[in-house]
Order: structure tokens, then C-alpha cells, then sequence
């Protein structure tokens, strides 16, 4: 009877401990840049793939979008698209040149695979596209 109360003690300890205690997770990557210095209205194509992400954990990486070219862009709208993805921005209005805005993007599978999205911003000198990929884990 001894042997089974311990057992049965040893595995709520077990549930009750913290998804870190058995597994390390990364830092979330921080400022990752999009530069605009063509304003032909050519689009312009990133990529950023998130580290492996347990399931239901958020992990957020922040983008800076910066205007390198010699005028001032006009932000028209910013948009997501992917079940696994979620943004918030301060992309609005004018860029002038040499100025930058932020877009943060959480990263959270509800399940365990491969997860893609896109984070598109509409602009004045052409859209900029950024592909979001990402691994869903159980831990």
C-alpha cells in the first residue's frame, strides 16, 4: 500500500510540475529588419521562420520596417493571414525616409506541425510581403 501511495504522489508531482521544468524554450527573437529602399511599386519578399514552439505557447518576434529610400511612403494597411498567427503594429501613416515602424507577430500553434501565415504590408511604393513559418511541439 506504501508503494502505491508513493507512486500515485510521484505522478502528481509529475503533473503538477511546469511544461519548463522539462523542457527548454528559446528567447523570442527581437527587431528582425525590413528595409524599403525600391519604390518602383516592385513587391518586395521576406521570410522568417519561428523557432520550434510548444503547443499552445505564444512566442513573438518583432519586425522593424524602415524606409531607407530618399521619400516619404505612405502605410495603407497592414494585414495577417495564418490560424497560427497574430500581429499588433504602430505601421500607419507616413514613413519619411530614414524612419521605422514595428510589427509584432506571435507565433502560437494549437497543434503539433507545420504552421505558414503571411504578414503583408500595403504601401505606396508597392507591397511588402513577409512569409511566416513555424513547427508546432509537444513538450
Amino acid at each position: 500500500m506504501k508503494a502505491f501511495w508513493l507512486m500515485t504522489l510521484s505522478a502528481l508531482v509529475l503533473l503538477a510540475a511546469p511544461v519548463s521544468t522539462f523542457a527548454s524554450v528559446e528567447k523570442p527573437t527581437v527587431a528582425a529588419e525590413i528595409v524599403i529602399d525600391d519604390v518602383s511599386g516592385q513587391a518586395q519578399y521576406y521570410s522568417y521562420t519561428f523557432p520550434n514552439t510548444p503547443t499552445y505557447y505564444t512566442r513573438y518576434s518583432t519586425f522593424r520596417l524602415t524606409n531607407n529610400a530618399d521619400c516619404t511612403v505612405r502605410v495603407h494597411n497592414v494585414m495577417l493571414w495564418g490560424g497560427a498567427f497574430m500581429f499588433n503594429s504602430n505601421c500607419y501613416g507616413k514613413l519619411r525616409p530614414g524612419e521605422s515602424c514595428y510589427a509584432q507577430v506571435g507565433f502560437r500553434p494549437m497543434y503539433q506541425g507545420y504552421h505558414s501565415g503571411q504578414l503583408k504590408f500595403e504601401l505606396s511604393s508597392g507591397t511588402v510581403y513577409l512569409n511566416l513559418y513555424g513547427w508546432g511541439v509537444y513538450y
